[in-house]
């Protein structure tokens, strides 16, 4: 849904100015915002910047949203003026809808809506006289032939894109606020509503495709055909109510009284603040295209890898592997190090440790986070090491199999360094802009190195589990030298 929002502002804005009559009045304000909003974006790109709230909720500075509403007002202050960004304050803060979930949503919305749906799929199934299997999220039919309720059958793409349909029709109908209210809720649920008929009509084809192979080999088609048509089912009824609501004048606002033209004075030629912004485009796409080659080169090149030293203080290397993209692009080349038990070699402590070639920055509690996963435990891990001390921004995860300390730094010009500050609820993990761009020049790019290490109690507090496994890591790191390990990757 994210990629339609920008395609309807700039239509909504369209209308707003051909209301004016397209009188341009735009401002030099809008260039200088304009101006801003690209430096800021730039230095996002550059730097990492996170908070994250009671480990549920996280956000990136500056949040993604306001830098989507920031560029749409600056565009419509340069062309239209004052007078436009007025009348278009609607569509400009629907900017912000480009991420139209937030992550917090997902967290505690999505999931849960995940087991509803498992749960009333399930009991349909029951109703229906059709044994299933124990497992709640997965509905087998037979041995080999069945549907797992993944989190994206739970409806929330339906729900978003009704829901977001209601803020703007409602905007455009001139619904008044106790009508606007109600259409968008009830456009949310009726989403929700048509997912748990599709999974109930599901349950029918799949009742039905038991004794017909053919059937079961084209279960995903008939899902697909199954969720458009009540789809656009759900969307004739929206737009039936909606159109009936409208013909009520107690619940619609009455048209405004035409503006009255501005005074009559000479016309502000755009031709300059086009040039600007032609000129603020050329200057960052220009090391947007730089970034995007440079990262191209080194993906063909495919840095040779620096084989793991076998020895890291007392630890022991056990095993290496790659995590790769689809393409084949090393992402992490990790090296599994154990430690010694009694002095001997043995099943002591393990310790991942990772490289990655290509990268240029992570931070693994924000690639936890957007996939619904909080950690138990945040932190900074400061250690000595050979040569130097490094920094790294560490947090604690359990998957109710093991816990997992996850622990990330950037290694740059000699120093590794990922800083975290912590109070009881709020998490700031920050690190300095890199260097790599023609706007900041520098021979050597970021390497991130991430250290990762378990714990198979589950049972252990947080804080504890942390402390224990923050030990084996200063152990493991008190015997290598990050900078001079990563140093073969960082050279431009």
């Amino acid at each position: 849904m994210g990629l339609v929002v920008p395609f309807v502002v700039a239509g909504l804005i369209l209308r707003d100015w051909r209301a004016l009559g397209w009188e341009s009045d735009g401002s030099w304000w809008g260039v200088g915002l304009l101006a801003v909003t690209a430096f800021i974006v730039f230095l996002h790109s550059q730097a990492l910047l996170i908070v994250t709230v009671n480990k549920g909720w996280l956000v990136q500075i500056p949040p993604l949203p306001l830098i989507a509403m920031l560029y749409a007002a600056s565009m419509t202050l340069i062309f239209g003026g004052p007078r436009l960004l007025r009348k278009a304050w609607f569509p400009v803060l629907l900017m912000g809808a480009v991420i139209p979930v937030p992550q917090t949503f997902s967290t505690l919305v999505d999931l849960p809506l995940q087991h509803a749906s498992a749960t009333v799929a399930r009991a349909f199934a029951h109703a229906l006289g059709q044994p299933l299997t124990q497992d709640k999220l997965r509905l087998m039919f037979t041995p080999d032939f069945g549907m797992f309720i993944a989190p994206g059958c739970n409806g929330i793409r339906g729900a978003v894109t009704l829901g977001l349909s209601a803020v703007i029709v409602g905007y455009m109908y001139r619904f008044r606020w106790f009508v606007y209210v109600p259409v968008i809720a009830g456009a949310v649920l009726l989403g929700y509503l048509f997912n748990f008929l599709r999974l109930c009509l599901l349950v029918v084809y799949y009742k039905i495709a038991l004794p017909y192979p053919w059937l079961q080999e084209r279960a995903t088609g008939g899902d697909y055909i199954i969720g458009g048509v009540l789809f656009l089912a759900a969307m004739f009824i929206f737009f039936a109510v909606a159109n009936r609501l409208r013909q009520d004048p107690n619940d619609v606002r009455p048209e405004p009284d035409p503006e009255a033209p501005p005074a009559v004075v000479a016309a502000k030629p755009i031709y300059w603040r086009s040039a600007a912004v032609l000129a603020l485009a050329v200057v960052f796409a220009i090391d947007t295209v730089h970034t995007y080659r440079e990262f191209q080169r080194q993906v063909a090149l495919q840095p040779k890898l620096v084989a793991f030293p076998q020895q890291i203080g007392s630890f022991t290397l056990e095993r290496t592997w790659t995590e790769t993209l689809i393409g084949g692009t090393i992402v992490y080349a990790w090296g599994d190090y154990v430690a010694p038990v009694d002095g001997k070699p043995g099943s002591g402590a393990h310790i991942s440790f990772g490289i990655s070639p290509l990268l240029g920055l992570h931070d693994t509690t924000t690639c936890h986070m957007v996939r619904g996963e909080s950690p138990d435990w945040v932190g900074q891990l400061d250690s000595a090491t050979p040569g130097s001390q490094v920094s790294l921004a560490a947090s604690l995860f359990n998957d109710g199999r093991e816990q997992t300390l996850e622990a990330a730094t950037v290694c740059e010009d000699g120093a590794c360094r990922q800083y975290s500050e912590s109070t009881q609820h709020v998490t700031v993990v920050f690190n300095r802009p890199r260097r790599n761009s023609p706007l900041l020049a520098a021979t050597e790019r970021p390497v991130p190195v991430l250290l990762k290490a378990q714990l198979a109690d589950t049972a252990v507090p947080p804080a504890e589990a942390a402390a224990r496994l923050s030990v084996d890591m200063q152990r493991f790191l008190s015997g290598v030298n990050l900078p001079d390990r990563t140093q073969p990757y960082g050279v431009q």
